[in-house]
């Protein structure tokens, strides 16, 4: 049977709470696979670990999408990964630039946050049948809010000019199709490599709760190497990960 191509069902709304909680509404009510949800601005946007996402209306692109993977529990987080993946290559396309992506969910220009990519799941403890795949673009913000003007950019701003939000949205949904079935089929390490060659912080002294030392790249499994400073390697499966200091 032939699967749904993501961005046929696609729900558009011009304000939500989060278009994560509506599509985990329509997928509890049937909906497909590949079901997406877009919002021109979210009220109560959010990211990885229960963060606040911020917009202002009609200049982000913000759309959560609907998958139906059988998976256990802990390859949640390869979902997010190979969503990185996707974006990035979508980004690519449509502006010709080179986004980096940092470990777990972001995605850079010049070292600064411009997309975040949050993957919600639905599980009885054993199995994952039901995940929700939340993707939130800068796009073609100026501003940002005080304290992360430091730390946060736009395609618009990278570029100098504004970007068409619908076409890189057609595009990202044609990438995030094309890898999730990558993914489906043949698992994370077809994922891996794609994901490796744009890694931002390979190289780099970095510290994640009680580890520290320089990041080798992420494993066949998604979690990210580091290398201490006795020559142990160590896996970071989950948390932030931040440059270290001298």
């Amino acid at each position: 049977m032939s699967r749904t191509r993501f961005g046929d069902a696609r729900h558009q709304f011009a304000e939500v709470e989060s278009t994560q909680t509506i599509a985990r509404q329509l997928a509890r009510s049937g909906a497909a696979e590949g079901t997406v949800v877009v919002a021109e601005h979210q009220r109560a946007g959010r990211g990885r670990a229960g963060r606040a996402w911020v917009d202002r209306p009609g200049e982000s692109l913000l759309f959560s999408l609907v998958l139906r993977p059988v998976l256990a529990p802990p390859r949640v987080p390869q979902l997010a990964l190979m969503g990185a993946v996707a974006i990035a290559e979508a980004v690519e396309q449509t502006t010709a630039t080179a986004p980096r992506i940092k470990w777990p969910n972001d995605l850079l220009l010049d070292g600064r946050k411009f997309c975040g990519v949050l993957a919600e799941a639905a599980s009885d403890g054993e199995t994952v049948a039901l995940v929700i795949l939340g993707i939130g673009i800068n796009v073609n913000q100026r501003e940002f809010p005080s304290g992360l003007q430091d730390r946060a950019t736009s395609l618009a701003v990278e570029l100098g000019h504004a970007v068409d939000r619908s076409i890189l949205l057609d595009t990202a949904l044609s990438r995030l199709d094309h890898w999730y079935e990558v993914y489906r089929r043949f698992g994370f390490t077809a994922v891996q490599p794609e994901w490796s060659r744009r890694c931002a912080l390979a190289g780099q002294p970095v510290v994640s709760g009680g580890v520290r030392g320089v990041v080798l790249g992420i494993d066949d499994d998604g979690a990210l190497l580091v290398r201490g400073d006795a020559g142990e390697t160590h896996r970071v499966v989950a948390g932030d990960v931040d440059a270290a200091r001298h």
